[in-house]
Protein backbone atom coordinates (compact mmCIF):
# COMPACT_ATOMS: atom_id res chain seq x y z
CA UNK A 1 0.00 0.00 0.00
CA UNK A 2 1.37 3.56 -0.96
CA UNK A 3 2.12 5.80 1.85
CA UNK A 4 1.17 9.20 1.87
CA UNK A 5 4.55 10.38 1.49
CA UNK A 6 4.40 8.51 -2.32
CA UNK A 7 0.69 9.41 -2.78
CA UNK A 8 2.21 13.06 -2.36
CA UNK A 9 5.07 12.80 -4.98
CA UNK A 10 2.54 11.20 -7.66
CA UNK A 11 0.74 13.79 -7.43
CA UNK A 12 3.26 15.90 -7.69
CA UNK A 13 5.03 14.45 -10.27
CA UNK A 14 1.93 14.06 -12.57
CA UNK A 15 1.28 17.65 -11.92
CA UNK A 16 4.83 18.12 -13.43
CA UNK A 17 4.39 16.33 -16.61
CA UNK A 18 1.26 17.80 -17.42
CA UNK A 19 2.77 21.03 -17.46
CA UNK A 20 6.24 20.06 -19.19
CA UNK A 21 3.33 19.18 -21.36
CA UNK A 22 1.30 21.82 -22.17
CA UNK A 23 4.87 24.25 -21.35
CA UNK A 24 3.82 25.78 -18.10
CA UNK A 25 5.73 26.95 -15.27
CA UNK A 26 9.10 26.42 -14.17
CA UNK A 27 10.57 23.33 -13.04
CA UNK A 28 10.34 23.32 -8.64
CA UNK A 29 12.82 21.60 -6.97
CA UNK A 30 10.13 18.36 -5.16
CA UNK A 31 12.54 18.46 -2.08
CA UNK A 32 13.15 21.89 -0.76
CA UNK A 33 9.85 23.38 -2.98
CA UNK A 34 7.28 20.93 -1.59
CA UNK A 35 7.44 20.54 1.93
CA UNK A 36 4.35 18.95 2.80
CA UNK A 37 5.55 15.87 1.10
CA UNK A 38 7.15 15.02 4.37
CA UNK A 39 5.04 17.01 6.67
CA UNK A 40 2.46 14.21 7.21
CA UNK A 41 -1.47 15.46 7.31
CA UNK A 42 -1.43 19.07 7.24
CA UNK A 43 -4.15 20.09 4.51
CA UNK A 44 -3.36 23.44 4.21
CA UNK A 45 0.35 22.67 3.29
CA UNK A 46 -0.59 20.14 1.13
CA UNK A 47 -3.13 22.47 -0.76
CA UNK A 48 -0.65 25.18 -0.85
CA UNK A 49 2.02 23.20 -2.32
CA UNK A 50 -0.18 22.02 -4.84
CA UNK A 51 -0.79 25.42 -5.94
CA UNK A 52 2.28 26.04 -6.24
CA UNK A 53 2.85 23.59 -8.89
CA UNK A 54 0.40 24.73 -10.75
CA UNK A 55 0.13 28.38 -10.74
CA UNK A 56 3.30 29.79 -9.01
CA UNK A 57 4.48 32.80 -7.38
CA UNK A 58 2.06 35.55 -8.11
CA UNK A 59 -1.33 33.68 -8.12
CA UNK A 60 -0.55 32.25 -4.53
CA UNK A 61 0.40 36.29 -3.70
CA UNK A 62 -3.48 36.72 -5.24
CA UNK A 63 -4.93 34.00 -2.94
CA UNK A 64 -3.02 35.29 0.14
CA UNK A 65 -3.94 38.83 -0.20
CA UNK A 66 -8.06 37.97 -1.05
CA UNK A 67 -7.56 35.78 2.42
CA UNK A 68 -6.15 38.91 4.25
CA UNK A 69 -8.78 41.00 3.05
CA UNK A 70 -11.95 39.28 3.01
CA UNK A 71 -11.76 36.43 4.97
CA UNK A 72 -10.36 37.48 8.47
CA UNK A 73 -14.47 38.81 9.07
CA UNK A 74 -15.56 35.78 9.02
CA UNK A 75 -12.99 33.98 10.96
CA UNK A 76 -12.84 36.21 13.72
CA UNK A 77 -16.75 35.37 13.73
CA UNK A 78 -16.14 31.94 14.08
CA UNK A 79 -13.98 32.17 16.89
CA UNK A 80 -16.17 34.29 19.02
CA UNK A 81 -18.54 31.59 18.41
CA UNK A 82 -16.72 28.96 19.74
CA UNK A 83 -15.12 31.24 22.22
CA UNK A 84 -18.66 31.79 24.08
CA UNK A 85 -19.59 28.18 23.56
CA UNK A 86 -16.97 26.96 25.44
CA UNK A 87 -17.36 29.62 28.09
CA UNK A 88 -21.06 28.65 28.49
CA UNK A 89 -19.47 24.80 28.80
CA UNK A 90 -17.03 25.71 31.58
CA UNK A 91 -20.05 27.61 33.59
CA UNK A 92 -22.54 24.62 35.00
CA UNK A 93 -22.70 22.65 31.89
CA UNK A 94 -24.82 25.55 30.05
CA UNK A 95 -26.89 26.79 33.25
CA UNK A 96 -27.62 30.33 33.53
CA UNK A 97 -26.13 31.21 37.33
CA UNK A 98 -26.64 34.88 38.65
CA UNK A 99 -22.75 36.38 39.36
CA UNK A 100 -21.39 35.20 43.11
CA UNK A 101 -21.37 38.30 45.02
CA UNK A 102 -18.00 38.62 45.29
CA UNK A 103 -17.71 39.24 41.68
CA UNK A 104 -20.68 42.29 41.88
CA UNK A 105 -19.76 45.83 42.02
CA UNK A 106 -20.36 45.57 45.70
CA UNK A 107 -18.51 42.62 46.32
CA UNK A 108 -14.11 42.08 47.02
CA UNK A 109 -13.34 41.34 43.38
CA UNK A 110 -11.31 38.79 41.54
CA UNK A 111 -7.31 38.93 42.37
CA UNK A 112 -4.67 37.81 39.48
CA UNK A 113 -1.35 38.34 38.75
CA UNK A 114 -0.71 40.20 36.06
CA UNK A 115 2.12 37.11 34.45
CA UNK A 116 -0.94 34.95 35.00
CA UNK A 117 -2.66 36.81 32.47
CA UNK A 118 0.10 37.23 30.40
CA UNK A 119 1.46 34.53 28.73
CA UNK A 120 3.39 36.61 25.89
CA UNK A 121 4.90 39.35 28.09
CA UNK A 122 2.66 41.55 25.87
CA UNK A 123 2.11 43.90 28.78
CA UNK A 124 5.80 44.53 29.07
CA UNK A 125 5.85 45.72 25.68
CA UNK A 126 5.24 50.28 25.37
CA UNK A 127 2.06 50.36 22.90
CA UNK A 128 4.56 53.48 21.67
CA UNK A 129 7.15 52.33 21.22
CA UNK A 130 7.84 50.85 17.55
CA UNK A 131 7.58 47.33 18.03
CA UNK A 132 4.36 48.16 20.59
CA UNK A 133 2.98 49.86 17.73
CA UNK A 134 3.18 46.82 15.51
CA UNK A 135 1.77 44.90 19.14
CA UNK A 136 -1.41 46.62 20.23
CA UNK A 137 -4.48 48.33 18.06
CA UNK A 138 -6.04 51.68 18.67
CA UNK A 139 -3.42 52.97 20.83
CA UNK A 140 -5.51 56.25 22.08
CA UNK A 141 -3.99 58.86 24.55
CA UNK A 142 -4.63 57.97 27.47
CA UNK A 143 -4.53 54.25 26.98
CA UNK A 144 -7.17 53.36 29.00
CA UNK A 145 -9.59 54.71 27.22
CA UNK A 146 -8.44 52.41 24.06
CA UNK A 147 -11.03 49.84 22.03
CA UNK A 148 -8.80 47.46 22.19
CA UNK A 149 -8.70 45.34 25.41
CA UNK A 150 -4.55 44.98 25.34
CA UNK A 151 -4.23 48.17 25.37
CA UNK A 152 -6.65 49.13 27.45
CA UNK A 153 -5.34 46.79 30.25
CA UNK A 154 -1.52 47.91 29.68
CA UNK A 155 -3.28 51.89 30.46
CA UNK A 156 -4.53 50.53 33.34
CA UNK A 157 -0.80 49.13 34.16
CA UNK A 158 0.51 52.65 34.09
CA UNK A 159 -2.53 54.27 36.46
CA UNK A 160 -1.70 52.38 39.42
CA UNK A 161 -4.46 52.08 41.95
CA UNK A 162 -7.07 53.95 39.64
CA UNK A 163 -10.09 51.41 38.56
CA UNK A 164 -10.89 51.86 35.12
CA UNK A 165 -13.81 50.51 33.53
CA UNK A 166 -14.33 48.49 30.10
CA UNK A 167 -17.03 48.81 28.02
CA UNK A 168 -19.78 49.03 31.18
CA UNK A 169 -18.78 45.24 31.78
CA UNK A 170 -15.48 45.31 33.89
CA UNK A 171 -14.16 47.50 36.46
CA UNK A 172 -10.15 46.74 36.78
CA UNK A 173 -7.72 47.77 39.05
CA UNK A 174 -4.29 47.30 38.88
CA UNK A 175 -2.18 47.58 41.64
CA UNK A 176 1.76 47.19 42.00
CA UNK A 177 1.98 47.13 45.71
CA UNK A 178 0.49 43.79 47.60
CA UNK A 179 -1.15 43.83 50.98
CA UNK A 180 -2.87 41.08 53.12
CA UNK A 181 -5.14 40.39 50.13
CA UNK A 182 -2.98 40.26 47.21
CA UNK A 183 0.57 39.92 46.08
CA UNK A 184 1.87 42.55 43.77
CA UNK A 185 1.79 43.51 40.35
CA UNK A 186 -2.24 42.12 40.23
CA UNK A 187 -5.03 43.21 38.63
CA UNK A 188 -8.66 42.94 40.95
CA UNK A 189 -11.58 42.78 38.62
CA UNK A 190 -15.06 43.35 39.11
CA UNK A 191 -18.18 43.29 37.23
CA UNK A 192 -19.73 46.96 36.53
CA UNK A 193 -22.87 47.51 38.71
CA UNK A 194 -24.84 47.43 35.54
CA UNK A 195 -24.26 43.45 35.63
CA UNK A 196 -25.57 43.02 39.59
CA UNK A 197 -28.99 40.94 38.14
CA UNK A 198 -27.27 39.71 34.91
CA UNK A 199 -26.08 36.10 34.33
CA UNK A 200 -22.38 34.97 34.40
CA UNK A 201 -23.21 34.09 30.27
CA UNK A 202 -24.96 37.37 29.91
CA UNK A 203 -21.39 38.82 30.88
CA UNK A 204 -19.19 36.41 29.19
CA UNK A 205 -21.29 36.78 25.93
CA UNK A 206 -20.85 40.64 26.32
CA UNK A 207 -17.21 40.72 27.16
CA UNK A 208 -16.33 38.43 24.04
CA UNK A 209 -18.73 40.57 21.90
CA UNK A 210 -16.92 43.75 23.14
CA UNK A 211 -13.49 42.47 21.64
CA UNK A 212 -11.92 43.19 18.42
CA UNK A 213 -9.88 40.13 18.49
CA UNK A 214 -7.63 40.98 15.36
CA UNK A 215 -7.32 42.98 12.34
CA UNK A 216 -5.37 42.46 8.87
CA UNK A 217 -1.64 44.48 10.14
CA UNK A 218 -2.21 42.71 13.31
CA UNK A 219 -2.25 39.44 11.34
CA UNK A 220 0.55 40.44 9.08
CA UNK A 221 2.72 41.79 12.08
CA UNK A 222 2.13 38.62 13.71
CA UNK A 223 2.95 36.20 11.45
CA UNK A 224 6.07 38.34 9.44
CA UNK A 225 7.20 37.99 13.89
CA UNK A 226 6.56 34.23 14.18
CA UNK A 227 8.98 33.60 10.74
CA UNK A 228 11.61 35.89 11.26
CA UNK A 229 11.33 37.66 14.68
CA UNK A 230 11.03 41.35 13.63
CA UNK A 231 9.30 42.42 16.41
CA UNK A 232 11.35 39.94 19.24
CA UNK A 233 13.99 41.28 18.44
CA UNK A 234 13.32 45.33 18.09
CA UNK A 235 11.46 44.67 21.95
CA UNK A 236 14.22 42.24 22.62
CA UNK A 237 12.38 39.43 23.80
CA UNK A 238 14.28 37.21 25.99
CA UNK A 239 15.85 33.43 25.03
CA UNK A 240 12.86 32.10 27.67
CA UNK A 241 10.18 33.66 26.24
CA UNK A 242 11.13 33.00 22.55
CA UNK A 243 11.38 29.43 23.86
CA UNK A 244 8.27 29.73 25.22
CA UNK A 245 6.48 30.94 22.03
CA UNK A 246 8.76 28.25 20.07
CA UNK A 247 6.47 25.80 22.10
CA UNK A 248 3.59 27.25 21.64
CA UNK A 249 3.78 26.61 17.69
CA UNK A 250 4.53 23.24 18.68
CA UNK A 251 1.50 22.39 19.60
CA UNK A 252 -0.43 24.45 17.33
CA UNK A 253 1.57 22.19 14.66
CA UNK A 254 0.74 18.90 16.45
CA UNK A 255 -3.21 19.62 16.51
CA UNK A 256 -3.47 21.06 13.07
CA UNK A 257 -2.20 17.57 12.34
CA UNK A 258 -4.83 15.98 13.97
CA UNK A 259 -7.60 13.91 12.29
CA UNK A 260 -11.31 14.42 14.00
CA UNK A 261 -10.83 11.24 15.44
CA UNK A 262 -7.53 11.59 17.01
CA UNK A 263 -7.66 11.37 20.88
CA UNK A 264 -5.42 14.35 22.19
CA UNK A 265 -3.45 13.33 25.13
CA UNK A 266 -0.68 15.01 26.76
CA UNK A 267 1.95 13.73 24.10
CA UNK A 268 0.33 16.85 22.29
CA UNK A 269 1.75 19.36 25.24
CA UNK A 270 5.41 17.61 25.86
CA UNK A 271 8.03 17.58 23.72
CA UNK A 272 11.01 15.02 22.90
CA UNK A 273 15.52 16.28 23.04
CA UNK A 274 15.05 16.48 19.31
CA UNK A 275 11.94 18.68 19.41
CA UNK A 276 13.45 20.77 22.09
CA UNK A 277 16.58 21.71 20.03
CA UNK A 278 14.60 22.33 17.25
CA UNK A 279 12.67 24.74 19.26
CA UNK A 280 16.21 26.26 20.58
CA UNK A 281 17.24 26.59 17.48
CA UNK A 282 14.12 28.48 15.76
CA UNK A 283 14.48 30.96 18.91
CA UNK A 284 18.08 31.58 17.85
CA UNK A 285 17.32 32.50 14.56
CA UNK A 286 14.27 35.02 15.63
CA UNK A 287 16.49 37.14 18.36
CA UNK A 288 18.54 37.48 15.54
CA UNK A 289 15.81 38.14 13.00
CA UNK A 290 16.04 35.98 10.84
CA UNK A 291 15.57 32.94 8.98
CA UNK A 292 17.50 29.79 7.05
CA UNK A 293 16.08 30.10 3.64
CA UNK A 294 16.22 25.74 2.77
CA UNK A 295 16.31 26.23 -0.78
CA UNK A 296 19.48 28.17 -1.32
CA UNK A 297 22.16 26.77 0.89
CA UNK A 298 20.81 28.61 4.00
CA UNK A 299 21.17 31.30 2.94
CA UNK A 300 19.78 34.09 5.98
CA UNK A 301 16.88 36.40 5.37
CA UNK A 302 15.14 38.46 7.38
CA UNK A 303 12.28 41.31 7.13
CA UNK A 304 13.64 44.63 9.19
CA UNK A 305 11.03 46.05 11.01
CA UNK A 306 10.78 49.16 9.11
CA UNK A 307 8.78 47.34 6.49
CA UNK A 308 6.22 46.25 8.50
CA UNK A 309 5.86 50.19 9.96
CA UNK A 310 5.58 51.38 6.65
CA UNK A 311 2.98 48.71 6.15
CA UNK A 312 0.98 49.14 9.53
CA UNK A 313 0.82 52.98 7.89
CA UNK A 314 -0.21 52.77 4.49
CA UNK A 315 -2.70 50.61 5.38
CA UNK A 316 -4.08 53.05 8.25
CA UNK A 317 -4.16 55.86 5.74
CA UNK A 318 -6.17 53.71 3.36
CA UNK A 319 -10.00 54.68 2.90
CA UNK A 320 -11.31 52.17 0.74
CA UNK A 321 -11.07 48.21 0.54
CA UNK A 322 -9.46 48.30 -2.81
CA UNK A 323 -6.93 50.42 -1.57
CA UNK A 324 -6.24 48.50 1.46
CA UNK A 325 -5.83 45.38 -0.95
CA UNK A 326 -3.49 47.16 -3.06
CA UNK A 327 -1.39 47.92 0.42
CA UNK A 328 -1.30 44.84 1.28
CA UNK A 329 -0.36 42.95 -2.21
CA UNK A 330 2.15 45.86 -2.46
CA UNK A 331 3.99 45.53 0.63
CA UNK A 332 4.12 41.61 0.57
CA UNK A 333 6.06 42.10 -3.06
CA UNK A 334 8.51 43.95 -1.17
CA UNK A 335 9.18 41.55 1.50
CA UNK A 336 9.44 38.70 -0.77
CA UNK A 337 11.81 40.52 -2.84
CA UNK A 338 13.75 41.50 0.54
CA UNK A 339 14.09 37.85 1.01
CA UNK A 340 16.09 37.59 -2.21
CA UNK A 341 18.77 40.33 -1.42
CA UNK A 342 21.36 37.67 -0.04
CA UNK A 343 21.05 35.00 -2.40
CA UNK A 344 23.40 34.97 -5.33
CA UNK A 345 21.83 32.94 -7.51
CA UNK A 346 18.63 34.57 -9.25
CA UNK A 347 17.30 31.41 -10.34
CA UNK A 348 16.63 31.09 -6.64
CA UNK A 349 14.97 34.12 -6.49
CA UNK A 350 11.89 32.91 -7.94
CA UNK A 351 11.29 29.63 -5.23
CA UNK A 352 12.18 32.31 -2.31
CA UNK A 353 9.61 34.47 -3.07
CA UNK A 354 7.06 31.45 -3.81
CA UNK A 355 8.05 29.83 -0.05
CA UNK A 356 7.90 32.99 1.49
CA UNK A 357 3.86 33.65 0.49
CA UNK A 358 3.24 30.24 1.33
CA UNK A 359 4.80 30.42 4.88
CA UNK A 360 2.48 33.34 5.44
CA UNK A 361 -0.07 31.09 4.67
CA UNK A 362 1.08 28.19 6.63
CA UNK A 363 1.78 30.24 9.69
CA UNK A 364 -1.74 32.06 9.70
CA UNK A 365 -2.97 29.79 12.41
CA UNK A 366 -0.47 30.66 14.73
CA UNK A 367 -0.61 34.04 14.45
CA UNK A 368 -4.47 33.37 14.93
CA UNK A 369 -3.59 31.52 18.38
CA UNK A 370 -0.84 33.60 19.48
CA UNK A 371 -3.43 36.56 20.04
CA UNK A 372 -6.00 34.65 21.34
CA UNK A 373 -3.28 33.83 23.93
CA UNK A 374 -3.17 37.52 24.60
CA UNK A 375 -4.71 38.92 27.89
CA UNK A 376 -7.96 40.10 26.05
CA UNK A 377 -9.38 36.08 25.61
CA UNK A 378 -7.18 34.51 28.38
CA UNK A 379 -8.91 37.27 31.20
CA UNK A 380 -12.08 36.26 30.05
CA UNK A 381 -11.11 32.34 30.82
CA UNK A 382 -9.34 33.12 33.99
CA UNK A 383 -12.18 34.87 35.45
CA UNK A 384 -14.07 31.89 34.85
CA UNK A 385 -11.88 29.44 36.03
CA UNK A 386 -11.83 31.35 39.31
CA UNK A 387 -15.55 31.72 39.67
CA UNK A 388 -16.32 27.66 38.91
CA UNK A 389 -13.01 25.81 40.79
CA UNK A 390 -12.02 29.05 43.43
CA UNK A 391 -9.77 31.84 44.22
CA UNK A 392 -6.32 29.47 43.90
CA UNK A 393 -7.28 28.24 40.44
CA UNK A 394 -5.35 29.21 37.85
CA UNK A 395 -2.98 28.35 34.17
CA UNK A 396 0.28 27.38 34.68
CA UNK A 397 1.71 29.00 31.68
CA UNK A 398 0.24 28.91 28.07
CA UNK A 399 0.82 25.12 27.08
CA UNK A 400 -1.22 24.10 30.23
CA UNK A 401 -3.49 26.65 29.14
CA UNK A 402 -4.15 25.13 25.75
CA UNK A 403 -4.03 21.96 27.64
CA UNK A 404 -7.12 22.97 30.03
CA UNK A 405 -9.18 23.64 27.26
CA UNK A 406 -7.56 21.61 24.20
CA UNK A 407 -11.07 21.12 22.90
CA UNK A 408 -11.40 24.83 22.45
CA UNK A 409 -8.22 25.51 20.66
CA UNK A 410 -8.43 22.31 18.71
CA UNK A 411 -12.60 23.61 17.86
CA UNK A 412 -10.69 26.97 16.61
CA UNK A 413 -8.03 25.52 14.44
CA UNK A 414 -10.28 23.19 12.67
CA UNK A 415 -12.62 26.16 12.46
CA UNK A 416 -9.54 28.44 10.55
CA UNK A 417 -8.31 25.96 8.97
CA UNK A 418 -11.69 25.06 7.14
CA UNK A 419 -11.92 28.48 5.95
CA UNK A 420 -8.51 28.72 4.75
CA UNK A 421 -8.81 24.90 2.93
CA UNK A 422 -12.35 26.02 1.53
CA UNK A 423 -10.71 29.16 -0.71
CA UNK A 424 -7.40 26.74 -1.23
CA UNK A 425 -9.31 23.94 -2.60
CA UNK A 426 -11.08 26.10 -5.14
CA UNK A 427 -8.38 27.31 -6.62
CA UNK A 428 -6.60 23.77 -6.51
CA UNK A 429 -10.01 22.06 -8.28
CA UNK A 430 -10.04 25.44 -10.58
CA UNK A 431 -6.55 24.66 -11.26
CA UNK A 432 -6.47 21.16 -12.18
CA UNK A 433 -9.24 21.00 -14.04
CA UNK A 434 -7.65 23.67 -16.70
CA UNK A 435 -4.77 21.83 -16.52
CA UNK A 436 -6.82 18.52 -17.30
CA UNK A 437 -8.34 20.22 -20.23
CA UNK A 438 -5.42 21.77 -21.47
CA UNK A 439 -3.47 18.34 -21.58
CA UNK A 440 -6.68 16.47 -23.26
CA UNK A 441 -6.42 19.06 -26.03
CA UNK A 442 -2.95 19.17 -26.48
CA UNK A 443 -2.87 15.43 -26.94
CA UNK A 444 -5.53 15.68 -28.98
CA UNK A 445 -3.75 18.17 -31.10
CA UNK A 446 -0.52 15.44 -31.14
CA UNK A 447 -2.86 13.29 -32.67
CA UNK A 448 -4.56 15.21 -35.04
CA UNK A 449 -0.91 15.75 -36.16
CA UNK A 450 0.06 12.52 -36.57
CA UNK A 451 -2.43 11.51 -38.24
CA UNK A 452 -2.37 14.58 -40.55
CA UNK A 453 1.15 13.73 -41.67
CA UNK A 454 0.18 9.90 -42.20
CA UNK A 455 -1.64 11.23 -44.90
CA UNK A 456 0.48 13.54 -46.76
CA UNK A 457 3.25 10.67 -46.37
CA UNK A 458 1.36 8.91 -48.69
CA UNK A 459 0.96 11.79 -51.02
CA UNK A 460 4.59 12.43 -51.20
CA UNK A 461 4.62 15.62 -49.00
CA UNK A 462 8.83 16.03 -48.21
CA UNK A 463 9.25 14.68 -44.56
CA UNK A 464 10.90 19.05 -44.02
CA UNK A 465 6.86 20.17 -44.28
CA UNK A 466 5.70 16.70 -42.25
CA UNK A 467 8.16 17.65 -39.46
CA UNK A 468 7.00 21.10 -39.65
CA UNK A 469 3.30 20.22 -39.14
CA UNK A 470 4.65 18.46 -36.23
CA UNK A 471 6.10 21.27 -34.47
CA UNK A 472 9.86 19.78 -35.08
CA UNK A 473 11.36 22.80 -37.06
Amino acid sequence: MSTIVDKKKKIFGNIAAARTLTEGLPKLKTSSSFPSINNGGNSISFLTDLIKSLIGYEALLTTLVDILTYSLTETEREIKIALKQDLKNIVSCGVDPHLPNFIKSTGAGIVIEANKVDFIDLLKIDPNSIGGKLSYNDITNPLFSSTDFNTFLYGAVQDDGNPHTWNNIFDITFNSIGNSTRPNNTFTIKANSSYNNKTLTDLNNNFIDSLILFNTPNIVNKIIDIIFGSIATNVKKTRKQLETEAQINAVIDKLVDTDSDDIIDDSYFTFTNDEVYVQQQDAGLRSKGVVKLECCNKVAASVPVSFLTNFNDEYSAATTTVDKKDVINNNLILMANQNTTNSPNPSDHYPIKLNFVQQIINNLIKAIIGIILSPKVVMIFIINYKIIYGPTAEFNGPIDFIKKNKVLFNRIMKKISGIIIKILLVIALKKIAELTGAVAAKRQIEKGKNQLTQILSLVGVPQEGLRAIKGLT
